[in-house]
């Protein structure tokens, strides 16, 4: 439909917008008539033949009748729109139901119907035709392909006269916002890199120090703190019960993602920087249901922060906050460690999502390795999304501050991706083909 109906078409600007250039071609046959009236009255005025003169009639006919039925054509239009998506992730379906009917009595030959959107690889159009007290109604459906807050609206119709020289558009409706947040994954294999410090996790130990974890009682024994004593266990068997703790594996945990422009590759869902955030909105899910801190910083279109946290509100935030974030950053990840620096110590854990191909940022890393932060590096290939650089050049660098990197390609499974480290096992089949 949008081939035969070239204005169906998301605007984009001139030069490369089909609705400007379908409103210049109708303006360049309009100053056509106006031109061959022209040259007919000269050649009637010039001849005196009486042919020339009806001619000049029936083509000023056409021009008022083409204006005329352009202009009623519109009348008595009403629009309704029910959008059923409001909030949705990348790969979940949009939905929304628009209505068209006609409440004059003069039929609607051809219309284009149009739900005007900045939405990426989104469109809502088709050309219909109304009888006379008419309607038209259908339930369109797409996937959402990029993260992001999108306009829906408003419904745009558009009419042409039988003659092809006159274009009336005309906008019902107003205007929604749709919220379009990152896919997220269950990646339960992938291994959590801790501070072992005492707190709150999803692993447990022993621990002969007071913590917030009881695990279970025993019998007292000589040297035990009277805090130890479990005085139910005590009167429910009549002898001294001390309680036994478990000693929880925490840090607070930062996700990196680097959102620089000059390293993003493909398009759409496709993308590096679409894969990045999916990975963060992932782990970022990991960790907090682990009750783990989890933080956030990624260098977009503006700098995005969010100090490490612990609950579901932490995790609405994250999830927001990469939406909104564009990979049109120019701060690189080379340059954006250094500035950050200060945000992690010996109790951090910083997982950095990239597919740069920069060895400069491999070398801030050894500087935080030295400050005892525990470091895991997810590599998006930027090759294998259609880029012209080669991401995987830094794997040997990062084999040599001692970091395994996990490597996720285009069209992979991310839990399965992230199951286990790239190993020069890996590269040894790719080297021979």
């Amino acid at each position: 439909m949008r081939f035969l109906f070239p204005a169906l078409r998301p605007q984009t600007g001139p030069g490369d917008n089909p609705i400007f250039d379908t409103k210049l071609f109708l303006l360049r046959r309009f100053y056509l008539i106006l031109a061959l009236i022209a040259i007919t009255l000269f050649t009637g005025m010039a001849t005196g033949f009486g042919l020339f003169f009806r001619l000049i009639y029936i083509l000023g006919l056409t021009l008022v009748l083409g204006f005329i039925w352009n202009w009623v054509n519109l009348r008595g239009m009403e629009v309704t729109i029910d959008r059923r998506s409001k909030r949705v992730r990348v790969g979940d379906v949009v939905e929304e139901r628009i209505t068209v009917r006609n409440r004059s009595n003069l039929p609607k030959p051809v219309l284009e119907v149009e739900d005007l959107t900045d939405m990426p690889g989104y469109t809502n159009g088709r050309a219909i035709s109304l009888s006379n007290k008419g309607f038209r109604s259908w339930l369109s459906t797409a996937p959402a392909r990029k993260r992001g807050i999108y306009t829906l609206g408003p419904v745009r119709v558009s009419n042409t006269d039988a003659f092809g020289m006159f274009r009336r558009d005309k906008n019902f409706g107003g205007t929604d916002t749709l919220l379009v947040y990152p896919q997220t994954h269950d990646i339960p294999s992938f291994a959590i890199p801790s501070a072992y410090l005492s707190g709150e996790s999803s692993a447990r130990r022993r621990s002969h120090d007071l913590t917030p974890h009881a695990a279970s009682v025993r019998e007292y024994a000589f040297g035990d703190s009277i805090s130890r004593i479990h005085w139910n266990s005590t009167a429910r068997l009549g002898k001294l019960m001390s309680k036994e703790f478990d000693l929880g594996l925490s840090s607070d945990v930062w996700l990196l993602v680097d959102l620089h422009r000059d390293v993003q590759a493909g398009d759409l869902d496709e993308s590096t920087d679409e894969y990045a955030v999916s990975i963060a909105a992932s782990l970022a899910s990991k960790y907090l249901d682990a009750q783990l801190p989890a933080g956030l910083v990624a260098y977009g279109d503006q700098r995005y922060m969010l100090q490490a946290e612990t609950g579901a509100g932490q995790f609405d935030r994250i999830m927001e906050f990469l939406a909104m974030s564009k990979a049109e950053g120019d701060t690189s990840l080379e340059q954006l460690l250094p500035m950050e620096e200060q945000l992690w110590g010996y109790h951090s854990a910083l997982v950095v999502i990239t597919s740069s191909h920069h060895l400069e940022w491999v070398s801030a890393l050894k500087e935080l390795t030295r400050r005892r932060v525990r470091i895991a590096v997810i590599l998006l290939d930027g090759q294998s999304f259609g880029g012209m650089f080669d991401t995987m050049s830094v794997i040997p660098e990062l084999y040599d501050v001692g970091i395994s990197p996990y490597v996720v390609r285009q069209g992979d499974s991310i839990p399965v991706a992230l199951s286990r480290t790239y190993t020069m096992h890996d590269a040894a089949p790719e080297a021979a083909s």
